[in-house]
């Protein structure tokens, strides 16, 4: 099972890179049969199926891309290239999306790699040539950082394993440097507004957006859906936004795309509202149907009728909505050391004290079998960095967790902290 931090983030990667299997789906469409050999990483028959496909109907980038990735893993690496080449000439993709890519590590030995990287590399120069580009440097930046620990992390957990210490151990990093880029990002927000398409190109365009759903706070709600109907930023990121915002506030979600992972290798997904039409919400905004994107995770799933649900009970998670279970799940786990303790690391940021901010950041967050705290939302937050400081000093905490089962807890933080009265 995949560490819980590389399935919300593996989540997001595929929504932002759906979209052309999800408008293929609106005509009959040559390519299903690839993408399921695909998916079920059987990557001869991919390979075949794509040829055949592509040859039919002229696929989009991510299609081409997607090709290139079973041939690479079917040692076709001639094939590879031409898809790839296709790929690059179609899309957007980045020198170093190639370059980072498992999946296209056996091309680089191959005469014509060199040549495909300069071809994506130029083709970005001169996009981003018609931007500012100092804003295109910063957001490139930005970009970077927020996957320097994350990439630190994911190459430890295939080295060392899931509970690996060196992953912990880069998250923290990241962790501190997240607080960071929210500032910038927020500095950025004040400035131009959603720094997307229209400023810094395809490109950059979702740079800001992965910093923003590291810490899904309902504050950047309206500026995302409002980027996003102005084709500023892809909706089927803000899609999986929304469902992290409504799995916050113990809502059921809009898209299917939130599940949790347990101790014993299974996933749960959360509950879904109006479930029997959640394939033609993921539609509209460029989703591909649930259970393709669940079978990504090993998740055997049928979307249900409005008389009859073929899923089994178990593959739901509990409702979070109501407070009995709420304290039930927060009872299961127990801090380690005080609240009182806990409270007393928070820092009462600068601009909050120039503005006299008083208040509590309620913040939702699950504690995994290890006892550590993941997927931390701000539900209601202050603002003027309070929310940032809350989530650094709750994924710092640790908690006993005997049952070894995920729990998913809501805890408040004072700004400023005001330590109780010892009683004489």
């Amino acid at each position: 099972m995949l560490h819980p931090f590389f399935v919300a983030c593996l989540a997001l990667v595929i929504a932002h890179t759906s979209l052309s299997t999800a408008a293929a789906q609106a005509a009959p469409d040559a390519l299903a049969p690839a993408r399921q050999h695909f998916l079920h990483q059987e990557y001869g028959a991919a390979s075949a199926s794509y040829q055949r496909g592509l040859k039919q109907t002229p696929g989009k980038p991510r299609d081409y891309y997607q090709a290139a990735q079973a041939a690479a893993r079917n040692h076709e690496p001639k094939r590879a290239l031409d898809w790839l080449t296709q790929a690059v000439a179609k899309g957007y993709f980045s020198e170093e999306q190639l370059r980072t890519e498992e999946d296209f590590a056996s091309l680089a030995s191959q005469p014509a790699w060199p040549r495909l990287l300069t071809q994506a590399r130029t083709k970005q120069q001169q996009h981003e040539a018609a931007f500012d580009p100092a804003l295109v440097a910063l957001l490139k930046k930005i970009q970077y950082q927020d996957q320097q620990y994350r990439l630190e992390a994911k190459a430890a957990e295939r080295k060392y394993g899931i509970n690996a210490p060196q992953i912990d151990q880069a998250m923290q990093q990241q962790g501190r440097v997240d607080i960071r880029l929210a500032q910038q990002v927020d500095s950025l927000i004040a400035r131009h507004g959603y720094p997307g398409r229209s400023l810094v190109g395809e490109y950059q365009k979702g740079a800001a957006f992965f910093v923003i759903q590291h810490n899904p706070d309902e504050k950047y709600l309206p500026l995302l859906t409002a980027a996003a109907d102005k084709k500023e930023l892809a909706w089927s990121s803000v899609a999986i936004f929304i469902d992290r915002i409504k799995k916050g506030r113990g809502e059921p979600q809009v898209y299917g795309s939130q599940f949790n992972g347990q101790a014993d290798g299974h996933y749960l997904l959360q509950p879904i509202e109006d479930e029997p039409q959640v394939d033609v919400r993921r539609a509209k905004v460029g989703l591909p149907p649930l259970a393709e994107y669940l079978q990504q995770w090993g998740i055997a799933y049928q979307v249900p009728t409005a008389t009859h649900n073929p899923n089994p009970p178990t593959l739901y998670a509990p409702s979070a909505a109501a407070p009995v279970a709420a304290a039930r799940e927060a009872s299961a786990v127990e801090l380690i050391g005080s609240y009182e303790a806990l409270k007393a690391q928070v820092r009462y940021p600068a601009a909050a004290q120039a503005q006299q901010v008083r208040g509590k950041v309620t913040l939702q967050l699950r504690i995994d079998p290890a006892g550590v705290p993941q997927d931390v939302v701000v539900v209601k937050g202050l603002g003027y960095g309070c929310d940032e400081e809350a989530v650094r000093v709750m994924r710092a905490a640790r908690y006993q967790n005997p049952a070894g089962q995920e729990h998913e807890i809501r805890v408040s933080l004072p700004f400023p902290y005001v330590p109780a009265p010892v009683e004489q």
